[in-house]
């Protein structure tokens, strides 16, 4: 009799052993495989920036897609396709992102954008890049009142202007008369659809507090439509 049976194995008990063990090291390499697919993507952004994306069910047999840059830049990228809503908390942070459908073409070209409210102000989601190698995810707010896009003096080192030349214009706040600084921005992306060569002045950060605001030299580019019930703007190209 066998003084040690512990490593005594019929050969059914080999195959079992040998085929956990190949599900296990299957199942291991796959755990640690790159994303494939766009759904896959985004559940790795959401684990790595800590939010919450709803809507996910509405992402079905989406290819992958090539993106660049930081987490947030990517998941704007990701969601290029996807009318969508992002929430912010106090710090700017993106904290909740709602999938709403997937950008659909129609023979009238047009944009929609879901929105959300700030008071009585609609606000949508907005990249920003004055060089088009610096780029800020920014809440904007729409004002059909602004003739240019309008942003705190803060972000022209932040959207790589530092050395541009700006010109000087006296404008109308809602804190009285200031001057501003007048550039241009070399790309706006809203919704997937890219805007370049934009006017934009800059004033002083008290003046405009955290407001940013989606001007004229933007949406007078497009007819706007306004939907209150929804809360859903749609630009329909001129």
């Amino acid at each position: 009799m066998p003084t040690n049976t512990l490593f005594s194995f019929g050969m059914p008990a080999l195959r079992l052993l040998s085929a956990f063990l190949l599900i296990m090291l299957t199942t291991h390499a796959r755990s640690g495989e790159a994303p494939n697919d766009l759904f896959s993507q985004i559940l790795s952004l959401q684990s790595q920036m800590k939010i919450k994306i709803t809507g996910m069910e509405r992402i079905q047999n989406e290819e992958k897609v090539i993106t660049r840059g930081n987490p947030e830049q990517q998941i704007e990228q990701l969601l290029a396709s996807f009318n969508h809503i992002i929430t912010r908390d106090a710090q700017g942070q993106i904290e909740r992102i709602v999938i709403v459908n997937k950008k659909q073409k129609t023979e009238i070209e047009r944009i929609v954008l879901p929105t959300t409210h700030q008071g009585n102000h609609f606000m949508v989601s907005v990249a920003l890049s004055g060089d088009g190698s610096i780029w800020q995810t920014v809440d904007m707010i729409i004002d059909t009142g602004a003739d240019l896009v309008v942003l705190p003096e803060s972000m022209i080192a932040q959207l790589g202007l530092t050395n541009s030349t700006f010109t000087h214009q006296k404008m109308q706040t809602a804190n009285g008369t200031t001057d501003a600084k007048i550039g241009k921005l070399q790309t706006i992306k809203i919704a997937g659809e890219t805007v370049e060569n934009v006017e934009v002045a800059f004033i002083a950060d008290h003046l405009l507090g955290k407001n940013k605001l989606l001007g004229m030299s933007v949406l007078g580019r497009y007819q706007l439509n306004i939907d209150d019930t929804s809360q859903v703007i749609t630009l329909f190209k001129k």
